[in-house]
């Protein structure tokens, strides 16, 4: 069955994958049977006679196969659907843009940017604006998208005008941090850094976790074990002197773990109130 087939239709009928049965067949050196039958000799005398798309259709064969046939054959086009460039039409390059020389010439405006680059000629000049003296100051007060979007320009030609002018961004939408607000990472909470240094949270955090900057004086301590074994067995307020807490955090912490605290004044008279007899 291998190389009788195709490789996907062994693959339907045995229950494989066609890549398994193309790797078995490969290894048992059996040819691959093609999708199209062997050309014949009337086939093989339309090539370069007939465009490629007009034998594929009588062969059913897909132009790229009939193309990639005649190449391997070394048989060029007699008849080729591209125009040859005349004298005439390459003199017409870069005397105006690219579209308006190939709707004279009735080409792609591709096609013509193509041979233009080809022959080195450089694109006409008329169709652009030159930069005034006002344009170029407003080039680094904001970013470039802001100033293309300002001038009526592309976001390359900004970008280009600036660089070529060797122009800094002096109002740059990304701001680069100093040596004195990275010093600052750590010591206090991200939110209030954020705040001092008129940055978003999120860029803080981010720096500070990208230097590996850990908090010196963090807000929050986490609870150690030796300190969760003293809730509910001593009094909240004697707590807050052992681990230097808040009376509102111990208390926070013993609820989330569920532990009574037994030296509340209302557990405390409920056991001593004696029970009535009711006999």
């Amino acid at each position: 069955m291998l190389g009788r087939k195709t490789d996907n239709e062994v693959a339907a009928i045995i229950g494989r994958s066609a890549a398994a049965v193309g790797l078995h067949r490969k290894l048992l050196g059996i040819p691959i049977k093609s999708r199209y039958p062997p050309w014949t000799h009337r086939e093989q005398a339309w090539l370069g006679r007939l465009h490629d798309e007009e034998i594929a259709r009588r062969t059913g064969r897909r132009p790229q196969s009939v193309a990639t046939y005649r190449n391997r054959c070394g048989i060029r086009l007699e008849s080729p659907k591209r125009r040859p460039w005349t004298p005439e039409e390459e003199k017409l390059l870069g005397t105006s843009t690219d579209r308006e020389v190939a709707r004279l010439l009735k080409r792609h405006h591709t096609n013509v940017g193509h041979r233009r680059r080809a022959l080195g000629i450089p694109p006409d000049a008329g169709g652009q604006r030159e930069w005034t003296l006002a344009e170029v100051r407003i080039l680094g007060t904001m970013p470039d998208r802001a100033a293309a979007g300002r001038l009526g320009r592309t976001l390359a030609s900004v970008q280009c005008k600036r660089l070529k002018s060797r122009i800094p961004m002096r109002n740059p939408a990304v701001r680069y941090w100093t040596r004195k607000e990275i010093a600052l990472l750590g010591r206090m909470p991200d939110h209030d850094l954020a705040r001092l240094l008129r940055r978003h949270p999120s860029s803080v955090l981010s720096k500070r976790l990208a230097l590996g900057v850990r908090y010196r004086c963090p807000r929050y301590r986490s609870w150690k074990a030796n300190e969760l074994k003293l809730l509910g067995r001593r009094p909240d307020a004697e707590i807050v002197r052992l681990t230097s807490r808040t009376l509102l955090a111990v208390r926070l912490m013993r609820h989330q773990l569920g532990i009574p605290n037994r030296f509340d004044r209302r557990f405390l008279r409920g056991a001593e109130r004696p029970r009535r007899n009711y006999s």
